[in-house]
């Protein structure tokens, strides 16, 4: 299977190599709008705009909310997408473009379940889902702060959430689309010095009982990022391939 992927940042350099050690999977191209980041990609599969991009089998963002609103008419209009700034879908008008490309074009978009688990049957249960609730704890590095004590940075809801921490609530934004959508969601975030890592709790009420999951992983090189993301969508591109438990 052919793969572009655009961002070669700390997901997407991990995606690259996860690609290239695979050999029933080829990186076609790369992406990204930082020339340094492309430096140790063979010429021959750099591009420098979307408009260069070869016939792939599937394209990969790993950029950011932007990037999928930039990108996304383009790439659909040819191929299928893989989305992991899950957030920029919170904007109502790019989620409704995406599922009207889609319908145009007979393609397809995916989102990974990212640094959460549960997904799966949050999606099997969603039409008898009464209130779903998502608490997300991260070192202060993770936001940029230094507090000594935890802080909450934020209480609302998903929709607002994304918009306010793009890159660092996208697991809010695929709860969301899985389950009661982004203005029922209820988010809370959190910058807590005792956190080593990125936690996660998903409380989710449904007509049956209630579901409670509770993450815990060490950051990527990116403190902003869980490492289980991208271990996530790499899992998402092997299940595209061979089209199976897509949900």
């Amino acid at each position: 299977m052919k793969i572009g992927l655009i961002g070669v940042g700390t997901i997407g350099g991990f995606l690259a190599e996860k690609i290239k050690a695979d050999s029933s999977l080829e990186l076609s191209f790369v992406l990204d709008t930082d020339p340094e980041k492309v430096t140790g990609f063979s010429k021959e599969i750099v591009i420098n705009s979307i408009d260069e991009m070869p016939t792939v089998d599937l394209v990969v963002e790993a950029a950011s909310q932007q990037a999928v609103g930039q990108y996304a008419e383009a790439v659909l209009a040819k191929v299928n997408f893989l989305i992991l700034s899950v957030g920029a879908l919170s904007e109502q008008a790019l989620e409704e473009k995406i599922v009207s490309l889609c319908k145009e074009h007979s393609t397809k978009f995916f989102i990974p379940s990212g640094a959460i688990a549960g997904i799966d049957m949050l999606k099997a249960m969603q039409s008898e889902v009464k209130s779903v609730e998502l608490i997300s704890r991260k070192n202060p590095k993770g936001f940029g702060r230094e507090d000594a004590e935890p802080v909450v940075l934020f209480e609302g809801y998903a929709r607002e959430a994304c918009k306010k921490f793009p890159k660092n609530i996208n697991i809010s934004a695929t709860a969301s689309l899985n389950g009661i959508g982004f203005d029922k969601t209820k988010v809370k975030m959190i910058s807590d010095p005792e956190c080593s890592g990125n936690r996660h709790f998903l409380h989710v009420v449904h007509s049956f009982g209630e579901m409670q999951i509770d993450v815990k992983a060490l950051p990527s090189k990116n403190p902003k990022t869980s490492s289980t993301a991208a271990y996530s969508a790499f899992d998402l591109i092997k299940k595209i391939q061979f089209g199976i438990n897509l949900y």
